[in-house]
């Protein structure tokens, strides 16, 4: 059976009688993250509630996940604060379970939220800066649609669609790909790509290319050779998983073996180095454990 590990509603509690369970910084009232923290809750109150866990029978209640926002709601002056009650003194599930929000999800739900509310109210309630959101809802612009819908759930830095875009709609999309195949989505590799692309692929051709010929070519050949290798790692893998395989049914057979009274008897006899190495087959938990 599936068990709860939160109440299933929100309680109002004594902000003073929230206890932390790990000491905050000196300076953390200064953070950039504090201060938007602060000012969210001034201006829209507290989105996220806090994460508590009762012990000692409710005489102290233990802050898991939220510090940063209960530090802030005590200098605002409020005296009460929503809470989820735990059933675990686990601080690591809640924040393992989080779905953080991809940079191209931020941006098209900012600019939903630009639509329907003014950006002076956008930029008060997350203290951010009025130039800021709207350099940031302008992120896309220039960026072929495929190439969103490629990244849309990767966490990418906002810093490579600044690249992408000087390259045109089929050049983004095949770095978009790279990007995809290695699992790298990097500012330098961006810059790499932007390089090493011939300059009928730039939106401003040659003004845009950042090399000379003689290393536009090095970059391609290093391309080459970085499909080469995961085309390689591929293999392996797929070779690991099979001799993986293999090894499972090998141990489980060698474990049945030797839990036979008459074979282990029968290796204790005649073949005692035999018997020490199925042991030792027997008592391997993973491949790489038989690495030298």
């Amino acid at each position: 059976m599936i068990k709860f590990c939160f109440g299933k509603e929100f309680v109002d509690i004594d902000i003073q009688k929230l206890t932390p369970s790990k000491n905050l910084i000196p300076n953390v009232k200064k953070s950039i993250k504090y201060i938007q923290i602060k000012t969210s809750i001034e201006e829209i109150g507290l989105i996220e509630p806090i994460i508590v866990y009762p012990e000692n029978n409710g005489e102290t209640i233990k802050i898991l996940d939220g510090h940063l926002r209960v530090e802030a709601m005590k200098e605002i002056g409020l005296d009460s604060v929503a809470c989820l009650i735990s059933t675990l003194d686990d601080a690591y599930t809640p924040n393992k379970h989080v779905n953080r929000l991809t940079i191209i999800q931020e941006q098209k739900m900012l600019k939903i939220a630009m639509e329907r509310v003014s950006i002076e109210k956008l930029s008060s309630s997350l203290g951010i800066s009025i130039d800021t959101l709207k350099g940031r809802s302008k992120l896309l612009d220039g960026i072929d649609p495929k190439v969103i819908s490629l990244l849309s759930d990767k966490h990418t830095p906002r810093a490579i669609f600044n690249v992408i875009k000087k390259m045109k709609p089929i050049r983004q999309i095949e770095a978009a790909n790279m990007m995809i195949s290695f699992d790298n989505y990097s500012r330098n590799f961006a810059l790499s790509l932007l390089n090493g692309t011939k300059p009928d692929l730039l939106i401003k051709g040659k003004e845009n290319s950042l090399t000379t010929s003689e290393t536009r070519k090095n970059i391609q050949r290093l391309e080459r050779e970085m499909a080469t290798i995961q085309n390689e790692t591929n293999r392996i893998e797929e070779i690991y998983g099979a001799n993986t395989l293999k090894f499972v049914i090998a141990k489980s057979y060698i474990k049945k073996l030797l839990d036979n009274n008459k074979v282990l008897h029968w290796l204790i006899e005649h073949n005692p180095d035999y018997l020490k190495e199925l042991k030792k087959i027997s008592s391997i938990n993973s491949l790489e454990k038989t690495k030298n």
